[in-house]
């Protein structure tokens, strides 16, 4: 399924691609939101959650390394990266 094909679709059902056939990746939280990070066939996706309305408010794949940027924050690589 290409970008456009998946952005067409409604935004439950975006989420539960992503759920049923990503790769959970990382978390992270922002106001009232749950943040999730998966790996899907070559990009990766965001996926937005609102417990206290229990829904879902933003599936994205992100197109850029700038969506990535809160992550990378994350990860510790200093066992593999040495200057």
């Amino acid at each position: 399924m290409n970008l456009s094909h998946f952005n067409k679709k409604p935004l439950e059902q975006r989420a539960d691609i992503i759920l049923k056939h990503g790769v959970y990746l990382a978390v992270r939280y922002r106001s009232q939101y749950i943040i999730r990070l998966y790996y899907v066939g070559q990009s990766f996706a965001e996926v937005w959650y609102e417990p206290r309305r229990d829904r879902f408010v933003l599936v994205r794949i992100l197109s850029n390394q700038v969506g990535l940027q809160p992550y990378l924050e994350m990860v510790d690589i200093s066992d593999i990266y040495q200057e």
